[in-house]
């Protein structure tokens, strides 16, 4: 009977929240661009719901300060498929400080940034669905921190930028503007680095200590590197699982983690004729000696051995690679931004210390669709994570050794189609639809059954005060 009446809301809530993205075409506004989870950009004072406090808000602006509050939130219901239906709520708060020192005291090139993080709610994929690509980028259950606490120095005219600090990754590289508007976890920060780094690597919910290096000597090029703390979660740089703190973490135990990046970004002008484009390479290296084998023990017996010890070998570092195209494919006549632009993203790890191998996803957005709604967004894109072969073979390991039927794990599929409503320009609404293919690779729910594909529905709520 509970599980009648939850399904009964979730379709509630989802059809008053369609009803309402769609009464919005009366409120035409300026475009508020959703907010990074990781830094969000700061909000002028029309653009938010508390205003301009009197004429603080500018003044303090005019002066190098300033303060940015954003609230969002999702709902998130599995309709079917999964492990079992269900919905949550789950929400994230993050007051934001940005300081031009220029402005402020007259040190040319210096800024400073802090802002704090604060989530509510459950986490809803472990839960749910036990999928790899977890459906909200804001998953992270209850916690409370310190988030970011840098400083950056420009120089050389803003070609030389050198930011120190506890900071993140996923809001400096593998960076695509387009893919920034989906809310799956794996589009935010791809899973072939979040499923396989100590702690998912430095990205929400956990910064690290670091210092990242930018060099821009022409508009078309820009190269940057970065040296993270190895672990964020304070630990040892196991990848193995383990429970996340809630609380602010600066930790510089773990190793090292390393990651460089060539970006090409053509057409970035505003009077420039062709469409704007970014085309970047990557690369990134980790010390730890702590990568568990997928498949193998301390002795060199499968894992599902029953002589086994239980205990993985260790592989000292990982690496990887990957790419990232991130192009506008038509531009309306006479606008700046409306139109219709494409992601596609990809990269590699080696089999043997990480869970997922390959990962890849693509998209695409179209703005000012409806002519009456010219900042609103509708998009769909695709998200692919491969499991490693030797995570494989230990499924087949465990079929040989169990003498019983035992699935091998393959790979998930992730398609997220998404509607993005600009109520006002201090609100946002995003409702959309996710279809999760093989949740957890191909695997079987505790019945015994396999896990079946899974539909999700989600909507997204983002202010800004």
């Amino acid at each position: 009977m509970g599980g009648i009446a939850e399904r009964g809301w979730t379709r509630i809530f989802a059809a008053a929240a369609l009803l309402l993205a769609g009464l919005a075409g009366d409120c035409h506004s300026p475009a508020w661009a959703q907010g990074q989870r990781s830094e969000p950009p700061p909000a002028s004072p029309p653009a938010t719901l508390t205003g301009d406090w009197g004429g603080l808000r500018s003044y303090l602006d005019r002066n190098g300060v300033t303060i940015t509050l954003n609230y969002t939130n999702d709902f998130l219901a599995n309709v079917s498929g999964g492990i079992k239906p269900g919905a949550v709520a789950i929400g994230i708060f993050q007051p934001q400080l940005d300081i031009d020192l220029q402005k402020l005291i007259g040190w040319e090139g210096g800024k400073f940034h802090t802002h704090g993080l604060i989530t509510h709610g459950p986490l809803f994929s472990p839960t749910y669905l036990g999928n790899i690509l977890a459906v909200s980028n804001l998953e992270a259950g209850p916690v409370a921190r310190l988030y970011s606490f840098w400083y950056e120095q420009n120089a050389l005219a803003g070609k030389l930028s050198v930011r120190a600090g506890l900071m993140s990754a996923d809001s400096q590289f593998l960076q695509s503007q387009t893919a920034a508007n989906f809310i799956n976890n794996g589009i935010s920060w791809p899973t072939f680095l979040a499923a396989n780094l100590p702690a998912g690597g430095p990205a929400y919910p956990l910064p690290a200590p670091g210092v990242r290096v930018r060099i821009q000597p022409v508009d078309e090029w820009a190269f940057q590197a970065a040296v993270f703390s190895g672990d964020p979660s304070g630990g040892n740089g196991s990848n193995q699982p383990a429970t996340l703190p809630t609380g602010t973490v600066v930790s510089f135990r773990g190793g090292a983690f390393f990651i460089a990046e060539a970006s090409y970004l053509p057409n970035q002008g505003k009077d420039a004729k062709g469409l704007p484009g970014a085309y970047r390479l990557g690369a990134w290296y980790h010390t730890s000696s702590r990568f568990a084998d997928q498949r193998v023990d301390n002795t060199g017996l499968s894992l599902a051995d029953p002589q086994s010890t239980g205990i993985p070998l260790d592989h000292t570092g990982d690496s990887g690679v990957y790419g990232v195209i991130d192009q506008m494919l038509y531009r309306v006549p006479g606008s700046d931004d409306k139109g219709l632009s494409a992601f596609v993203r990809a990269g590699g790890v080696p089999n043997d210390r990480n869970l997922i191998n390959f990962y890849a996803d693509g998209g695409f957005v179209y703005k000012g669709l409806i002519a009456r709604r010219p900042n609103d967004k509708v998009g769909i894109a695709a998200a692919y994570a491969r499991v490693g072969d030797n995570a494989r073979g230990l499924d087949g390991d465990t079929a040989l050794f169990g003498n019983f039927l035992y699935p091998i794990r393959s790979g998930e599929t992730m398609i997220e189609m998404m509607y993005q409503a600009q109520v006002t320009p201090w609100w946002m609404l995003q409702p959309e639809v996710q279809y999760i293919i093989r949740p957890g690779g191909g695997v079987l729910n505790s019945d015994g059954s396999l896990r079946p594909n899974a539909w999700v529905i989600a909507v997204r709520s983002a202010l800004s005060f």
